[in-house]
């Protein structure tokens, strides 16, 4: 079973809904074929960010999405994502709002699956895989 929690930690109008995050993350998991996982999903400003980025990763900046997997063995992950930079971003691309979002929610839940983008050969597959399903969902 594919378990989806959603909490948001910031006033800014998200300008997706609940329901689209979790058709988003339950494609992605249907595509992987992952039938068992338990994904949360924090929707964070540029402040609670930094924090989290400063606090467990010893990294002083913002970033768009952070995914810590809590299971070695089985798919369950926190994946936060910052609203403040998708706004950055989407306007960086010249993409909605929406469409930023989904990417973030397709990105955090492929780390979750197990990708990694730590090298430039996964960087390009998973960006393809990512791409693809971002695609697949608009």
């Amino acid at each position: 079973m594919i378990v989806i929690e959603i909490f948001r930690d910031t006033a800014t109008v998200v300008r997706l809904t609940n329901k689209e995050i979790e058709k988003a993350a339950k494609h992605v998991t249907k595509r992987e074929r992952i039938n068992d996982a338990e994904l949360s999903f924090v929707i964070v400003g540029d402040r609670m960010m930094r924090r989290i980025n400063k606090n467990f990763l010893s990294h002083d900046y913002v970033t768009d999405v952070i995914t810590f997997p809590l299971e070695a063995k089985k798919v369950n992950a926190e994946i936060y994502i910052n609203i403040d930079q998708a706004k950055r971003q989407a306007r960086q691309y010249s993409v909605t709002i929406q469409n930023e979002l989904i990417r973030l929610v397709v990105h955090g839940t492929l780390h979750a699956i197990g990708y990694d983008d730590t090298n430039q050969a996964e960087q390009k597959k998973m960006e393809r895989v990512q791409e693809q399903y971002v695609s697949e969902l608009s």
